[in-house]
């Protein structure tokens, strides 16, 4: 099983999440850097099944932080019950 890996301290800035997450998913160029397509590319472009790991999501977020990083985890969330035999979704 593909493992992804998101650690919080890994970004400053919510923006640069999806830089990430493109980065870590080997998502292509075109990938638009928004809930919307992140659902593109989990529900048809990254390898499965997979288990996504978020580690230290935990902390007080500005509400423009908070309100991005949200929207991306309702998309791994939304995968994990939509299709449970491909996402697993777990926080740390």
């Amino acid at each position: 099983m593909k493992r992804y890996v998101f650690n919080r301290n890994e970004f400053k800035w919510a923006e640069e999440y999806y830089d990430l997450i493109s980065r870590k998913m080997k998502l292509p160029e075109w990938f638009g850097k928004n809930a919307d397509a992140l659902w593109d590319m989990l529900t048809g472009h990254i390898e499965t099944p997979c288990e996504i790991v978020l580690i230290g999501f935990d902390r007080k977020e500005n509400e423009y932080n908070a309100r991005i990083i949200q929207r991306i985890h309702d998309c791994f969330l939304n995968a994990a019950k939509d299709f449970p035999d491909r996402f697993k979704v777990r926080f740390e």
